[in-house]
Parts: C-alpha cells; sequence; structure tokens
C-alpha cells in the first residue's frame, strides 16, 4: 500500500498542486491523503471536492485527514486521525462516512492505548527518518520503527522521510505499506517514480 500524503504548500500554485495530483492518480498511485490543515473550512471543502473530481475515484482512493466536513461531502474511501485526536475509530467511520480509518502514531504508549480499537484499520507509524515535513522534528530511526510494528496489533505504514532509497529497509521492518510526500510532489519524472515505489507494494 502506497500513499500519497499532499498538501497545496509543497506547490507553487493551486493549479500545479491539482496537476501533480491528477498524474499521480494517472500514473498509478492507488491511494491519496489530502492534508489541507493550513486551509479555512471552504477552502478546504471547495479543493477536497475539486480533487475528487479530476482523479478517477475507481482507481484512486481518497483518505481525509481530519475534516468530517469535506469528508462527509464526498464520502472517501479513508479518513486519517491524528495522534493529537481523542476520536475513536468509530466516531472517526460516523461522522466521516469513510470505510476505512487509520491513526497516526508516535510512541509505544500511543500503540497500547489505541490498540483494541477494532475500528481503526490500520497505524500510521513516524516520522521514521529526517523529513521536509519535519526537518528539525524527533525520529524514530528504523531500528525503533520496526520494534512498533511489532507490538502492533493492525497493519502498520511507515510515514517520514520515506524515498526509493529506504523504502526496502521499512519493507524488511514489516511494514505493510509507506506513505510518502516529498518524493512524489517534487519528482522530476513521477511516472518513473511511482513505478519504481509501486514494485514493493504490489
Amino acid at each position: 500500500m502506497i500513499i500519497y500524503v499532499t498538501d497545496p504548500n509543497k506547490f507553487s500554485n493551486e493549479k500545479s498542486f491539482l496537476e501533480n495530483i491528477k498524474l499521480s492518480s494517472l500514473y498509478g498511485i492507488e491511494f491519496i491523503q489530502i492534508r489541507l490543515k493550513s486551509l479555512d473550512q471552504k477552502s478546504k471543502t471547495d479543493l477536497t471536492v475539486k480533487i475528487k473530481n479530476i482523479i478517477d475515484t475507481r482507481k484512486t482512493r481518497i483518505i481525509i485527514n481530519s475534516d468530517f466536513i469535506s469528508s462527509k461531502l464526498i464520502s472517501p474511501f479513508g479518513f486519517h486521525i491524528t495522534s493529537q485526536s481523542n476520536t475513536s475509530g468509530a466516531d472517526a467511520k460516523m461522522k466521516s462516512g469513510a470505510k476505512w480509518i487509520s491513526k497516526s502514531i508516535h510512541s509505544r504508549e500511543e500503540i497500547v492505548s489505541n490498540n483494541e480499537d477494532k475500528n481503526i484499520n490500520a497505524f500510521i507509524i513516524g516520522t521514521i527518518y529526517s523529513s521536509n515535513s519535519h526537518p528539525n522534528g524527533k525520529t524514530l530511526g528504523i531500528e525503533k520503527f520496526n520494534e512498533l510494528v511489532k507490538l502492533s496489533k493492525k497493519p502498520v505504514i511507515g510515514i517520514g522521510g520515506i524515498n526509493i532509497e529506504n523504502i526496502s529497509h521499512v519493507v524488511k521492518a514489516g511494514a505493510k505499506g509507506a506513505a510518502l510526500i516529498s518524493d512524489l510532489a517534487f519528482s522530476s519524472d513521477l511516472q518513473k517514480s511511482i513505478s519504481k515505489l509501486k514494485k514493493y507494494y504490489e
């Protein structure tokens, strides 16, 4: 499972942001997670609808990050809960209309407190490596990541600084998927990048 996590802040304007998403879908990205936390609600909703309208939703599934209003409007495949949120998996499914729920995890304690939530389908664990999104943030490293994978009762998706050079280590650590940001947002050959990444998670 390759998830492309994206937001407009990575791009010079909305047009280039949407074009990147459209091409990502065209070239085979099956899951796009929309993260629009810097926008007001109307802008979030308007942009979410635009994204749904430019991709082939039969091939590319949308995961909404934390935005119940936009989620309820477009009925996405998935909804993502941040680590700071106290929202349960059941509440997330009910309020978002999504069938698949993921939650951010950064520590052993967070895994233990969420492992028994039957309505959370996957944990997104990171930050594994230093990343453009969190350049000064704390990182787990691949060994600590592997320890958390072993503690998890749910499928784990790795996030944080993952690229074509290190994704094999994430796979070997037991992750059932990888979430990428910069390697796809800034790729000089998006089709080639997606093709290489997908070989790790057919």
